[in-house]
């Protein structure tokens, strides 16, 4: 384990002490939430590993573990949308981390273009799964923040089919 990290020792350790012992899976990952600080929108949802949570946690900067390019991932590096650190929360048991963050330019922090990651909505109800019909999304977010192309590049997109 990490210097900054306890070792887990017993459930009431781990849920009612004051000693930081993440509960990584594994693969060595955490799940983050992270939400824009002042609005409380989701912004987005990824991975930590001890690095990124270390990394984080000295700069004030959102550092990921992006599990589809295998690597450490500071958040704005290639994009400038940095995400600055407000409040780095842990729950209960300690095996999940919700960030509030501000978001440097635009605000927006997802690659698509958009301010969150979750600009579709499902739709629920009996009648959608009656319907014997693949399910359609419907945009929450109508315009994007930026345009990928001209922040990226037209560097292939790693999350791509």
């Amino acid at each position: 384990m990490n210097l900054l990290f306890s070792d887990r020792i017993s459930i009431e350790q781990v849920e009612e002490g004051l000693e930081l012992a993440p509960k990584f899976d594994c693969n060595g990952l955490i799940p983050v939430v992270t939400t824009d600080a002042h609005t409380g929108e989701v912004l987005m949802q990824g991975y930590m590993n001890q690095d990124a949570l270390v990394k984080t946690i000295e700069t004030g900067e959102a550092h990921y573990y992006s599990r589809s390019r295998q690597q450490l991932w500071h958040k704005g590096q290639s994009s400038g949308l940095v995400q600055k650190v407000k409040q780095l929360l842990i729950d209960d048991d300690q095996d999940c981390i919700w960030m509030r963050v501000e978001v440097a330019g635009s605000g927006a922090s997802c690659h698509v273009g958009y301010r969150s990651c979750f600009y579709r909505s499902i739709p629920v109800g009996k009648d959608v799964i009656s319907s014997e019909q693949p399910l359609r999304l419907t945009f929450t977010e109508t315009e994007k923040t930026f345009d990928p192309k001209t922040v990226y590049g037209d560097a292939p997109n790693p999350t791509q089919l």
